[in-house]
């Protein structure tokens, strides 16, 4: 690994991360970019926040399609639900369903399962110093 620049192991540390994740939710038909959605719904939720279409796009980097086709979905498998904004009548606001509730509690246990794997060759130091390198750079961007 030591001709590899640190992109390049970063690139390959987040590809093997979002294979894995995709292979484990594939047992609830679901993604991880879905996943992601479903996390910035009940944070937002939690914060008192209403999460759109428009919000997620910037969080995520995302296109218009792209959130779209997400959006759409996950509305189909019954995770989340369109309602009109109280606060603004030209959005809707998005809102977790019961079974999107479930599933993202089943999805937050496997992806616990599956950094705990990951991580498992590291120390309990190795970890704290790892989270402590990629938040600075990531505070840095």
């Amino acid at each position: 690994m030591e001709q590899f620049k640190i992109g390049k192991i970063l690139k390959i540390v987040s590809n093997y991360m979002d294979k894995d994740m995709n292979n484990c939710l594939s047992d609830y038909n679901i993604t991880r970019s879905q996943m992601g959605i479903l996390i910035y719904i009940q944070v937002a939720e939690c914060k008192n926040i209403e999460a759109n279409q428009v919000d997620i796009e910037k969080e995520f980097n995302l296109k218009n399609p792209t959130v779209t086709g997400l959006i759409n979905r996950l509305e189909e498998k019954g995770y989340i639900k369109r309602v009109r904004s109280d606060k603004d009548k030209r959005y809707n606001k998005l809102e977790l369903t019961e079974s999107g509730r479930e599933i993202l509690n089943k999805g937050k246990r496997k992806a616990q399962e599956n950094e705990e794997k990951l991580l498992k060759i590291l120390t309990d130091d190795e970890i704290k110093e790892l989270k402590r390198i990629l938040t600075k750079i990531v505070n840095n961007i």
